[in-house]
C-alpha cells in the first residue's frame, strides 16, 4: 500500500518544528501535527533565559561600583522585552514558514490508529507514513498525594501568562533541576524572596560536589534559601496564603511555583492502542529512541531527563538518520554538553568525577584550575569559577565540570576535543614546551591552557625516570 509521507511529526513542539524542517531539508515527504488547539505547544525555554540575562544586568548594577542603581530594569519591562524575544523567534520558526519550506502542517489534535495499517487519525485525514516521531513535550503535575488543588500553584507554564509583579514578594519554588536554579536566582534577582524546595539531597545531584557547593553557595549569598531533602506532601490555600508542607517543614508564601515533576504530554494519543510502553514519567526509547513500535519514535524531554534544547535537537537529528535512512545509530550522550544558566554558569560535558573514578581507577589525572588566577578573570571580576578536567594517562579526556562566567560558551571547545577524540600529548615534556592551545589575550578560554599545563606537570612529577634524565641533561649541559 503506497503511503502518503515519509514522516509524520507529532507535536509543534520547538523539537517538533526543528525535526520537521530538517526533514524536508532532506526532501522528505513530512506532515506535522500541532497536537494543540493554538499554533505552538508551550515552551518558554527563550523567554526565561532572555529574562535571565536581564537579572544579570541587575545583578552587575548592584555589585559594580561603576554604575548607577537607578539603572536597574523592572520586572515588568524585562517581562515584556523576553516576550518579544519570544515573539520574534516563533515568528521566524512559524507554522507559515514550515508550510512555505513544504511540510503539511495540520492544526489540531489526532491519535494513532494500526487497523488496517499503523496511521495517524486527525479530524479530516488519515495520515499514513512509514515513520513517526513524538514531539510533544511535557506537561507539570504534582506528584505528591497531599492535599492540593490546582489554583494553589503556578506550573512554569502558567507563570509566563502571570503578570510577575503581582504574584507577590515571599515566592516558594519547588524542584531542582536546571530550570528550577535558574528561575530561582532570576526572580531574586528582581527583589523577590525566594525559597527552593527540592526532595532530593542536594541541588543537581549528579554532579561534582565541589563545584555545586560553588554554585549553591552562590544562591545563598543572593539571599535563595534552599531547603534540600524535602519531600512535598501538600499544598493548601488559607485564608490568601500559600502553604506547603514539605518534609517536617511547613512553609507559607505568596505564590507557589511547580518547577518539577513533568510528564509527558500524551493525552489522547491512544499509544496503548498502538503498543508504545509509557509511565506517568516518560514515554521508553531505547538507544535509536525508538519506542516498543518500531515505527514510532521520540525525542525531547518526553522521553526524560533534563529540559535542554541541544540535547533534543541532538536527539532529533538521530532519530532522523535513523527513520529517514536507516535504523542503525544509537544515542550517544558522553560527549554532548549540557548547561544550568544560572549565574556563574554550570556547565559539563562526559563524565562526572565519581563516574570517570569507578571507570578508571588509577588511570586517571583530575586537574582543577580556577577562574580567579585568569587575567580575564581578573579584569572583569569575574573570578567565581573553576574548572575540573578528568584525563586518562594517554591523553584521552573523558570529562569536564565547569562553573563560571560564560561556562556555556568555553564547554563547547571541550565538547567538540572529545567528539573527534584529540587527545592531550601523552610525553609531558612535549606538552610542557608547546602550545597546546592556541588561545588570544585576553579570553577566559586561557583557563584551558592553564589545565593542560597541569595536566603535563602532574605527568611528569609520577614519572620519576623522566625527571631523573632531565635533571641529567641539564647537569651536563652545565659541565
Amino acid at each position: 500500500m503506497a503511503l502518503d509521507y515519509d514522516l509524520v511529526v507529532i507535536g509543534s513542539s520547538r523539537v517538533g518544528i526543528y525535526a520537521a524542517q530538517n526533514a524536508v531539508q532532506l526532501q522528505a515527504r513530512v506532515a506535522l501535527v500541532t497536537q494543540t488547539d493554538k499554533f505552538f505547544l508551550p515552551d518558554r525555554v527563550l523567554a526565561n533565559c532572555s529574562l535571565g540575562e536581564t537579572g544579570r544586568f541587575n545583578y552587575q548594577l548592584d555589585n559594580n561600583p561603576f554604575f548607577s542603581l537607578s539603572d536597574r530594569v523592572s520586572l515588568a519591562t524585562a517581562q515584556a522585552w523576553a516576550k518579544q524575544t519570544d515573539a520574534r523567534m516563533q515568528t521566524k520558526n512559524s507554522l507559515a514558514n514550515l508550510a512555505a519550506l513544504g511540510v503539511d502542517v495540520i492544526v489540531g489534535r489526532g491519535e494513532f490508529c494500526r487497523l488496517p495499517n499503523l496511521a495517524f487519525q486527525t479530524d479530516k485525514r488519515k495520515l499514513r507514513s512509514r515513520n513517526f516521531i513524538l514531539a510533544t513535550g511535557t506537561n507539570f503535575a504534582p506528584e505528591f498525594v497531599g492535599c492540593h488543588h490546582p489554583q494553589d500553584y503556578l506550573t512554569l507554564h502558567e507563570l509566563w501568562q502571570q503578570d510577575l509583579e503581582s504574584i507577590g514578594q515571599n515566592l516558594i519554588i519547588i524542584g531542582g533541576d536546571p530550570a528550577a536554579l535558574e528561575l530561582a536566582q532570576t526572580i531574586a534577582r528582581f527583589g523577590k524572596k525566594v525559597t527552593l524546595v527540592t526532595r532530593r539531597a542536594r541541588i543537581l545531584p549528579q554532579e561534582d560536589l565541589e563545584l555545586v557547593l560553588l554554585l549553591q553557595a552562590q544562591l545563598e549569598t543572593e539571599g535563595i534559601k534552599i531547603c534540600a531533602n524535602s519531600m512535598v506532601s501538600q499544598i493548601k490555600t488559607i485564608d490568601g496564603q500559600k502553604w506547603l508542607q514539605a518534609g517536617d517543614r511547613a512553609l507559607t508564601a505568596d505564590c507557589i511555583i511547580l518547577a518539577d515533576c513533568r510528564q509527558p504530554n500524551i493525552a489522547g494519543l491512544n499509544l496503548a492502542g498502538v503498543n508504545v510502553k509509557c509511565d506517568r514519567h516518560k514515554v521508553h526509547v531505547n538507544k535509536k529512541l525508538q519506542t516498543s513500535n518500531p515505527h514510532i519514535y521520540a525525542c525531547g524531554d518526553i522521553i526524560g531527563g533534563y529540559r535542554l534544547p541541544n540535547i533534543a535537537q541532538y536527539e532529533a537529528n538521530l532519530v532522523l538518520k535513523n527513520t529517514l535512512f536507516f535504523p542503525w545509530y544509537k544515542a550517544n550522550y558522553h560527549a554532548l554538553p549540557w548547561t544550568t544558566l544560572t549565574q556563574p554558569n554550570f556547565a559539563r560535558v562526559g563524565l562526572n568525577f565519581e563516574s570517570a573514578q569507578k571507570l578508571y581507577g588509577k588511570d586517571l589525572y583530575v586537574v582543577t584550575e580556577y577562574f580567579r588566577d585568569t587575567d580575564r578573570g581578573q579584569i572583569s571580576s569575574s573570578t567565581t569559577g573553576m574548572c575540573k578536567l578528568l584525563i586518562r594517562d594517554n591523553g584521552e579526556i573523558v570529562g569536564c565540570s565547569l562553573i563560571g562566567d560564560r561556562a556555556e560558551e568555553l564547554i563547547a571547545f571541550m565538547a567538540l576535543m572529545m567528539q573527534q577524540q584529540i587527545k592531550l600529548d601523552r610525553n609531558p615534556m612535549r606538552g610542557l614546551t608547546s602550545l597546546s592551545l592556541a588561545t588570544t589575550y585576553l579570553s577566559m578560554s586561557e583557563i584551558w591552557q592553564r589545565a593542560f599545563n597541569n595536566f603535563y606537570r602532574q605527568k611528569l612529577q609520577q614519572n620519576p625516570k623522566l625527571v631523573k634524565r632531565l635533571r641529567s641533561w641539564f647537569s651536563w649541559r652545565k659541565s
